[in-house]
């Protein structure tokens, strides 16, 4: 009978032959249990990338996924939420591209209790692009969104490859 071993996933940050032993020591402790529950680790290695806002893209989407489980939804409908709610006033603020004046069209139709406002405001949420962030505000949305999201109860976990993403 197989003894059923839960391995915790860990990422190591290499900068030192410190490091090097630390992620070795990691291996020597737990392949043999992972071996005999038939389930050999799996070692990935890759070079930290220098492009903040790659990182950022994929710190941003594991947020997503945690957030939706937290939620009980999904991440597609969570990423519309987080672009209405705090991306939009980061791109308002900031003049980004066309966003502020059509922000403002919209606004009008709200005011104006016009039949058409949901429809037009939900398709400008569609459109929002977390493309058009510059990393600046890029690191400003995923950190609101951090702070959102420990002030509902639920702490984004953040891999050590990924600190420098939002800090």
């Amino acid at each position: 009978m197989k003894n059923t071993f839960k391995l915790e996933p860990a990422t190591f940050v290499i900068k030192s032959f410190e490091e090097v032993g630390k992620a070795i020591a990691y291996m020597h402790k737990h392949h043999a249990n992972a071996f005999n529950d038939g389930k050999p680790l799996v070692v990935r290695i890759n070079q930290k990338e220098d492009d903040r806002s790659k990182a950022q893209n994929r710190l941003y989407w594991m947020w997503m996924n945690q957030w939706a489980k937290h939620q009980g939804t999904d991440k597609d409908l969570e990423h519309l939420f987080f672009k209405k709610h705090m991306l939009a006033r980061i791109y308002a603020r900031d003049d980004v591209g066309q966003y502020r004046a059509t922000f403002n069209a919209v606004k009008v139709l709200k005011d104006q209790g016009h039949p058409m406002y949901q429809q037009v405001a939900n398709g400008l949420n569609e459109l929002i692009s977390t493309t058009d962030a510059t990393v600046d505000q890029f690191t400003e949305y995923l950190n609101d969104i951090h702070a959102f999201c420990n002030k509902h109860g639920c702490w984004l976990q953040t891999p050590d490859d990924l600190m420098f993403a939002w800090s």
